[in-house]
């Protein structure tokens, strides 16, 4: 499974995911929160776009870190 988080814009993170759990769990708790779904890939990868102040939470949820 792979995931990725990088500074997209000012404001702004993306992030992409190829774990269906994780697909789930953004689905149900940060989609309300103001996570968008920018992509979505034919092998079930998700890509979103995240606000920036919401950082360390994305940063646990994908388990990488942003320098």
């Amino acid at each position: 499974m792979n995931n990725e988080l990088w500074r997209l814009e000012e404001g702004w993170l993306a992030g992409y995911t190829e774990d269906a759990e994780l697909i789930r769990s953004i689905r149900r708790y940060k989609e309300p929160k103001g996570w968008r779904i920018m992509a979505t890939y034919s092998s079930g990868a998700m890509q979103y776009k995240i606000p920036a102040e919401q950082r360390r939470s994305a940063e646990r949820l994908f388990a990488v870190s942003i320098q």
